[in-house]
C-alpha cells in the first residue's frame, strides 16, 4: 500500500517537475534571444532547470527514507522556484496558502490533516537574494516557505524526520547561489585561453574545445556533445574549426548535416532546434556573422543550449575582431567602401551624406575649376652691367675705401696696395737712368763713340725698368671701372691680406639697371618659355610684389640649396623699383592654366612616372 502510494505520489509530482522546468526552459530561450548576457543565463539554469531535478531527487530521497511525500510547494526562494502543489485538490491548495502568512522565524513549523493526508509546513530562513531584495522593515518576515503533501502512514516522527532533511535541502539553495558566480568564472577563464591565442584560428580551436568540454561536464546528458563553428563569408557558412578536430573531411556526412543545418539558420537568422540538431546564429550589427551547430545523439538538453549561448554571446565577439583584423588590406578598403556605401543609399547616417557631399563638391572644384599654373623658383636682383675689380699684381691691402652697399662714380679710388717695395725700386732705377744719361754726356764730350753708345743702351734700359715700376704704381691703386653699386668685396676687416694676382677683390653693378635672375629647377624648366608673366617677393618686403617678364632662358646649370637648376633672366615689367642688387626672394613664373589637383599631384606623379621607366626592363 505505501509502495502504491509513493508511486501515485511519483506520479503527480511529475507535471511539477516539467512545469518548472519548461517555465525554466522557456526563460532561457528568452534569455538567449534577447541577448540579456551569460551571466543571467547562467542563474536562469541554476535556479530553474538545476533546481527542479534537485528538489525531485529530494522529494525520491523522503520516499526512500519512509515519508510518503505526494508533492512539494515552495514560496519565497527566488523567482522560477515558486510552485503551489500543482495538480493538487483545492482544499489542499487553499490550506496552503492560509498557513503561509502564518509561518515566521517564531512559528517555523505548522500541519493540518486533510483526511488521511497531512500538509506540514516549514519556515527557512531568507537566503541572500531574498534579503537583498526584501526591505529592512519586511525582512523581519521574509523567508522560505516549504509545503509538502504527505500520504498515509505518518506519525508524531514525520514531521521530525523531514525537519532533518530539510537540511539537505538548504545545503542545495546554497550551492545554487554559488553555481552562477563559478560559472561565470568558467567562461573569464574560457575567454582568457582564447585571447592567449596568436591566431585566429588558433583562438577559435581553443574556444570550441573548451567550451565543449565545460557543457559535457556541466550537462550529463550532453556527454557526447559534437560542436562545429562556421564563419558567414558571402552570406554562405564555411567550415572553420570543430570540437576536438584539428581537420575534417568537407565531404564527411557529420559536416555536410552540420553545414545544412548552419544554411537553414543562415537562411532564417533564427535559432534552430530539431532531432537533426541544434544550430546557434552569431550576429553583430544585425548580421549573421557566424553559426554554431552541435551535434547529439538525442535532442540537445535545455542546460546545454544555455550553456552554449551564454559561451557564444562572449567568444564569438573577440573572434569576429580577430578575423577582422587578420584580413588583407584590399579586404580592409573593399569592406570600408562596402560600408560607406550602404551609410550612404541607407536611411539615417546625415553626417556622412553631408560629409560626402561636401567631399564631392570639393573634388570638383579641385578638378574641374582652372586656376594659373605657375612655376616657383629662388632668385636674386643683380645689375645689368656688371664689372669685376681684380687684383693686378701681387701685394698686401693697404688700405681700404669702400664696403658692399657703397656707392661709387667711375675712378673713385676703392682699395691700395702696399707700394713701399716699388718706391724704392723706383728710386734705384731712377739712379740708375740719371747715371746712364752722366756716362753718356761725358762720353760724347769725349768723344767716345763706343762708350757713348752703352751708355746711351744702359740710359735705355734704366728708363724702361723705370716705365714699368712706374706702371706697378698706378696699378696699386685700384679706382672704380664705372658709377654704380658694390655688391661683393668686404676687405675693410682684413687690412694687410696678402692677394694673389687676378684674385677677385670688388664686384659693381652698373647704375641705373637692375635684372632678374631666377634659379629654375631642372623638372620644371621645359616649361619657360620667352616673354612668360611673373611675380616676386622679397625675403626683406615679402608684403608686396612686383612683375617680371621672361626675357632669357640660359643653358647655365648650377646647385643651389641642393637643387639642381638652370639660370632664367627676367625684365621688370614696368617702373624699375629702387631695389639694390643682391636682394633675394622668390619668383613665380606663370606657364599655363590647370586645375589644383594637376598641380599638386604633378610632382608626385613626374616622379612615379621616373621610378617605373628607371626599373623597367
Amino acid at each position: 500500500m505505501m509502495r502504491a502510494r509513493a508511486q501515485a505520489s511519483a506520479a503527480e509530482t511529475a507535471p511539477t517537475t516539467e512545469t518548472v522546468e519548461g517555465a525554466g526552459n522557456a526563460e532561457s530561450a528568452a534569455a538567449g534571444r534577447a541577448g540579456g548576457g551569460a551571466l543571467a543565463t547562467l542563474r536562469t539554469i541554476a535556479e530553474d532547470t538545476q533546481f527542479s531535478r534537485q528538489a525531485e531527487d529530494w522529494r525520491r530521497r523522503l520516499v526512500g527514507l519512509g515519508v510518503a511525500c505526494r508533492g512539494l510547494a515552495f514560496q519565497g526562494l527566488g523567482a522560477g522556484r515558486d510552485c503551489d502543489f500543482p495538480g493538487a485538490p483545492p482544499a489542499l491548495l487553499a490550506a496552503w496558502r492560509s498557513h503561509l502568512p502564518l509561518l515566521n522565524a517564531q512559528l517555523p513549523v505548522r500541519q493540518e490533516r486533510l483526511g488521511e493526508d497531512l500538509l506540514l509546513l516549514f519556515w527557512l530562513p531568507p537566503t541572500q537574494a531574498v534579503q537583498e531584495a526584501a526591505s529592512a522593515q519586511a525582512n523581519a518576515q521574509a523567508g522560505a516557505r516549504v509545503g509538502l503533501w504527505l500520504a498515509p502512514p505518518h506519525g508524531d516522527k514525520t514531521a521530525a524526520q523531514v525537519q532533518l532533511a530539510l537540511g539537505w535541502l538548504q545545503l542545495i539553495l546554497a550551492a545554487d547561489l554559488l553555481a552562477p558566480g563559478r560559472r561565470a568564472g568558467q567562461l573569464l577563464e574560457l575567454l582568457a585561453r582564447v585571447q592567449s591565442q596568436t591566431a585566429a584560428r588558433a583562438g577559435a580551436q581553443e574556444w570550441i574545445n573548451h567550451t565543449a568540454a565545460w557543457v559535457r561536464a556541466e550537462v550529463p546528458e550532453a556527454s557526447e556533445l559534437g560542436l562545429t563553428l562556421f564563419e558567414v563569408r558571402g552570406w554562405r557558412p564555411h567550415w572553420w574549426v570543430s570540437a576536438d578536430r584539428a581537420w575534417v573531411e568537407h565531404a564527411a556526412p557529420g559536416l555536410q548535416q552540420a553545414h545544412e543545418l548552419a544554411e537553414a539558420v543562415l537562411a532564417d537568422a533564427q535559432e534552430h532546434d530539431g532531432p537533426g540538431g541544434w544550430a546557434l546564429p552569431l550576429q553583430r550589427d544585425g548580421q549573421v556573422v557566424a553559426v554554431l551547430a552541435a551535434s547529439h545523439t538525442t535532442r540537445l538538453p535545455q542546460a546545454a543550449k544555455v550553456l552554449l549561448r551564454a559561451a557564444g554571446s562572449l567568444g564569438e565577439p573577440l573572434l569576429a575582431h580577430w578575423r577582422d583584423a587578420e584580413r588583407p588590406l584590399w579586404r580592409h578598403a573593399l569592406d570600408s567602401v562596402r560600408q560607406a556605401w550602404q551609410h550612404l543609399r541607407g536611411p539615417g547616417h546625415w553626417r556622412w551624406k553631408l560629409g560626402s557631399t561636401a567631399a564631392s563638391l570639393l573634388l570638383a572644384g579641385l578638378t574641374l575649376w582652372p586656376v594659373d599654373d605657375r612655376v616657383t623658383a629662388q632668385l636674386v636682383i643683380e645689375g645689368k652691367l656688371r664689372r669685376v675689380v681684380t687684383a693686378p699684381q701681387e701685394g698686401f691691402l693697404a688700405e681700404v675705401k669702400v664696403r658692399p652697399g657703397d656707392r661709387v662714380v667711375a675712378g673713385q679710388l676703392l682699395a691700395r696696395l702696399d707700394d713701399h717695395d716699388l718706391q724704392l725700386e723706383r728710386a734705384r732705377w731712377r739712379s740708375a737712368r740719371d747715371q746712364a744719361a752722366a756716362k753718356q754726356r761725358q762720353a760724347l764730350g769725349d768723344r767716345e763713340a763706343a762708350a757713348a753708345q752703352q751708355a746711351a743702351a744702359e740710359l735705355k734700359s734704366a728708363q724702361a725698368q723705370l716705365d714699368l715700376v712706374e706702371a706697378r704704381l698706378l696699378r696699386s691703386e685700384l679706382r672704380a671701372p664705372l658709377t654704380g653699386l658694390v655688391v661683393q668685396g668686404d676687405w675693410a676687416q682684413q687690412l694687410g691680406t696678402p692677394v694673389e694676382v687676378g684674385k677677385e677683390l670688388f664686384e659693381l653693378a652698373a647704375d641705373p639697371g637692375l635684372r632678374v635672375a631666377l634659379h629654375v629647377p631642372d623638372r620644371d624648366i621645359a616649361r619657360i618659355r620667352l616673354n612668360q608673366a611673373g611675380e616676386l617677393r622679397l625675403a626683406g618686403q615679402p608684403q608686396r610684389g612686383w612683375p617680371f617678364t621672361v626675357s632669357q632662358v640660359t643653358a647655365t646649370a648650377s646647385v643651389l640649396e641642393g637643387v639642381n637648376g638652370f639660370r632664367v633672366e627676367a625684365a621688370w615689367s614696368g617702373e624699375v623699383p629702387a631695389l639694390s642688387p643682391g636682394m633675394q626672394g622668390v619668383g613665380k613664373v606663370t606657364v599655363g592654366e590647370a586645375s589644383l589637383l594637376t598641380i599638386w599631384t604633378r610632382p608626385a606623379l613626374d616622379w612615379l612616372r621616373l621610378k617605373i621607366w628607371s626599373l623597367w626592363w
